[in-house]
């Protein structure tokens, strides 16, 4: 069957030498931190962020190699402009599209010195006399003012997802909310590793906050990478772990770090579904991806068995089980090596949740994620198959 798919995970990536040109200071520290963690372990694949002898944005799209190309010198990674070229020849409609390097200084504000080490090197000179956290913050800041600019493009089909840094300050955090909404951006990327203002989701100091995504249709998404505070970094840092997996996007990943991931966000998503957010924003559009979907019907049955064993509990009085409002409310993204098959015949109450992403242009999207995906849900028949790939991503997507 021919169907035109959305594509609910995507990134840019521009290499490190032209990130002075689009965000300033910020820009050229993490240059430095890029050059720097290439000395210390030089990256051999295309996926490496300095990359100086790419000239810009100059690939040919080529509908035989379009899917096999990966890393900054992909066709659309620097120059969104082209982005559209390359849905039309990919058979992809609509697509958010999520930061690379601004995940990767995030990661690196929050990095113990041990780990920044290790994945880094030790050379604080490259930060200018600016410390690891302060330098995050104006990256983030220099990243929503390049995202503010190109918010919505090809008429709505390309869409870049702003940051909302998590701030002990719930007001900072809605002033930041707003000023992105105000410039028409459609999705937020929040950290999934501390408590945003310090407390639960579910506390109502963050409901000015949903009230103002949900009233805005804007999607709230929660994307790999933001996991370093959740747990101690000293739960992967073993002689065995050593033999980290190269990506931009999570710097310092091993296989402990990627076994653990969904970790975070599953806690997330129960205070939001548990504590009620979705019961008072009906309308609220979560995404979770890039952090494997086999937890999803777990935690789904988890939330369903403690509403029984807790039934003073107020998430026992909703008039929905928490199952029914992850399938309402909430959509994820598989691994493209998940058998997602199989969790459509598990769970089917959760048939709406899953979704479809390419990971482009990353290495973890793989060569052929499209082929491979369709490959496992179309025996499942044309109504999974369309829900996958299109229909169910529309809710992120309105």
């Amino acid at each position: 069957m021919k169907l035109l798919a959305h594509d609910v995970d995507s990134h840019e990536m521009i290499p490190s030498h032209l990130l002075e040109d689009v965000l300033g200071q910020p820009g050229r520290i993490m240059a430095k931190v890029f050059e720097s963690a290439d000395r210390l372990r030089p990256d051999p694949t295309d996926t490496n962020m300095h990359q100086p002898d790419v000239a810009g944005d100059t690939k040919e799209i080529d509908p035989e190699g379009i899917w096999k190309i990966k890393g900054p010198s992909a066709p659309s990674a620097i120059d969104l402009g082209r982005r559209a070229e390359v849905l039309d020849v990919m058979g992809i409609d609509r697509q958010l599209v999520f930061p690379t390097t601004a995940i990767a200084a995030m990661i690196i504000g929050e990095m113990t010195d041990l780990a920044y080490e290790m994945r880094f090197g030790g050379d604080q000179s490259v930060f200018e006399g600016v410390s690891r956290p302060d330098f995050a913050k104006s990256y983030v800041r220099s990243y929503n003012d390049w995202v503010k600019a190109n918010a919505v493009l090809a008429d709505g089909r390309i869409r870049l997802v702003g940051i909302l840094n998590t701030s002990p300050d719930v007001n900072e955090m809605i002033a930041t909310a707003k000023d992105l909404v105000d410039a028409g951006v459609r999705a937020v990327y929040l950290q999934a590793d501390v408590p945003p203002g310090g407390v639960s989701p579910a506390h109502s100091a963050l409901d000015p906050l949903w009230g103002l995504l949900e009233a805005n249709d804007v999607a709230v998404t929660l994307h790999i990478g933001t996991e370093f505070a959740f747990l101690d970094p000293g739960w992967m840092i073993a002689e065995t772990f050593q033999d980290l997996f190269q990506s931009p996007e999570i710097p310092n990943t091993n296989i402990q770090l990627f076994s653990t991931v969904h970790m975070a966000i599953d806690n997330y998503l129960s205070a939001m579904v548990l504590g009620g957010v979705f019961e008072r924003f009906p309308r609220l559009r979560v995404g979770l991806f890039e952090v494997g979907a086999h937890w999803v019907g777990n935690a789904a049955r988890r939330m369903n068995m403690y509403i029984d064993v807790f039934p003073g509990a107020a998430a026992a009085k909703f008039p929905l089980k928490p199952s029914e409002y992850i399938a309402r409310n909430v959509r994820v993204s598989p691994f493209n090596f998940e058998p997602v098959d199989r969790y459509f015949r598990d769970d089917p109450d959760l048939s709406d949740v899953f979704c479809y992403s390419t990971d482009y242009p990353h290495v973890e999207g793989t060569k052929d994620s499209m082929r491979n995906m369709r490959a496992k849900v179309e025996p499942l028949g044309e109504e999974i198959t369309t829900k996958f790939f299109r229909t169910n991503a529309e809710w992120l997507l309105p």
